[in-house]
């Protein structure tokens, strides 16, 4: 039990299991996130972000806490601790994958988690409301806890949601919820004291069915034999924060954490993260890095993949971590030829370079995070994939076998001769034999038995 505690308060690994790249000890987080679960889906992810510990002290670096209402969805989370566990009373069996149900459980218990709230983040930067949609906690209640945020706690508000395997329920459930929360991009709101702000500032999503499909053909560290949630919770948390600690590194051509906020943060976009990882030894001119850094944006997303970059792109941050022994290959005239470059590829399109050095021989690293006016493919098609769920379920049923049995049949009872039998003291003497012999002669008389 000490082993496994050590292992989970080593700075280097996000809960003791999935490690962080090399420059995680060179500076500390460079913006203070909160970070609220709601249901398993959210609090799990949630309780990754938990097992984030600051180089500095081994503490956990980020506000955490999670709202549930099924108290046996609590009892595996490793690193939230119980105080910062609010179950959702009178509901806490679960609410069965109900939005409604679930949007009653929290309005119910609002007061007191959003008392929480405001104590415990009162400090922070910006407020993630986390949630899986599909089920029913998270997919009921975020809606309300966003708007919660952003009116009354002064903080600006973000989301990061999953949108499920293909479910006909939870599809349906997803799509639901995500069009609500995605309409708060665009909602532009003022308080009573003149304050102005979006319904939501940028919404982070991920597509588990990418998620699942790129661990199961090829996982990022295979040796770790993680199932795919736990896979899917690191990757979103790793990257959020070696984005946090990147903007607070020491650099000449820095991407700093105001930067971040203001120009990508708050832009009222969904966010896109590209990495990617160039062998150097292998990179045969500095031409070839460049292309090679423009083309990181184009590839693989880490959480979601479909995004129209040419139609949808508000704004690209760029952050490349060199080797400190060949961090010359980037200076100010490559960083003009890079800019150049991006203008074509995005033009109109605010481009927020950074170039940091690390302790490493031949590996560079590519960070891209965008805010896009647009939406992944999966979440553009989910509509279209809830309704066809839906079709294929009536068309089933309506296809169905079903239970139809037929008529009843009338019961038939065979009229068969009736021997009577005259009991004597004997059977076998002659008395009785000639008793037997007579009444079986008799015909057979008609009997009913509800006869009165």
């Amino acid at each position: 039990m000490v082993k496994d505690l050590e292992l989970r308060q080593r700075p280097d690994l996000i809960d003791g299991v999935w490690p962080l790249e090399a420059f995680w000890d060179q500076a500390e987080a460079s913006i203070k996130y909160g970070f609220i679960g709601i249901g398993q889906g959210g609090s799990k992810i949630v309780d990754a972000f938990a097992g984030i510990r600051s180089a500095k002290d081994g503490e956990p670096v980020y506000t955490c806490m999670i709202v549930n209402s099924n108290l046996g969805d609590m009892k595996p989370l490793r690193n939230i601790p119980k105080h910062l566990q609010f179950g959702l009373k009178g509901y806490e069996q679960g609410v069965g994958k109900n939005p409604e149900i679930g949007r009653k459980a929290f309005l119910e218990n609002g007061e007191e988690i959003f008392d929480q709230i405001q104590t415990r983040m009162a400090d922070c930067q910006m407020i993630f409301v986390v949630a899986a949609m599909g089920g029913g906690t998270g997919t009921g209640a975020i809606n309300d806890l966003v708007d919660a945020i952003s009116d009354y706690s002064g903080i600006p508000a973000s989301a990061i949601i999953s949108l499920p395997v293909p479910h006909e329920v939870e599809s349906l459930n997803a799509y639901n919820a995500t069009s609500e929360l995605i309409s708060k991009l665009g909602e532009l709101r003022e308080d009573e004291n003149g304050r102005h702000y979006r319904g939501i500032e940028n919404i982070s999503i991920l597509d588990n069915l990418k998620i699942f499909e790129d661990h199961s053909q090829n996982p990022e560290f295979p040796e770790l034999k993680l199932t795919w949630d736990f896979y899917s919770n690191y990757k979103v948390a790793s990257i959020i924060h070696e984005w946090n600690v990147l903007t607070g590194m020491e650099s000449h051509i820095s991407l700093d954490a105001a930067d971040l906020m203001n120009n990508i943060m708050q832009t009222g976009g969904v966010l896109t993260y590209a990495k990617k990882k160039i062998n150097l030894d292998e990179t045969v001119s500095t031409e070839d890095l460049l292309t090679q850094i423009v083309e990181t944006y184009k590839g693989k997303n880490v959480l979601a993949n479909g995004f129209d970059y040419k139609k949808d792109m508000k704004a690209l941050g760029l952050v490349v971590v060199m080797p400190k022994d060949r961090a010359d290959m980037l200076n100010q005239d490559t960083l003009e030829l890079l800019r150049f470059k991006f203008r074509d590829e995005l033009p109109n399109v605010g481009i927020y370079p950074g170039f940091v050095s690390y302790d490493n021989s031949q590996t560079a690293i590519v960070y891209t995070i965008a805010s896009m006016a647009g939406l992944p493919e999966r979440a553009k098609n989910l509509r279209k994939e809830a309704e066809e769920l839906q079709r294929i379920r009536e068309e089933k049923e309506r296809n169905a076998s079903g239970f139809n049995m037929g008529e009843k049949i009338g019961r038939t009872t065979l009229n068969a001769p009736v021997k009577k039998v005259t009991q004597s003291s004997n059977p076998f003497g002659n008395n009785a034999q000639k008793q037997t012999a007579a009444a079986t002669e008799e015909k057979p008389k008609k009997f009913n038995p509800f006869s009165r």
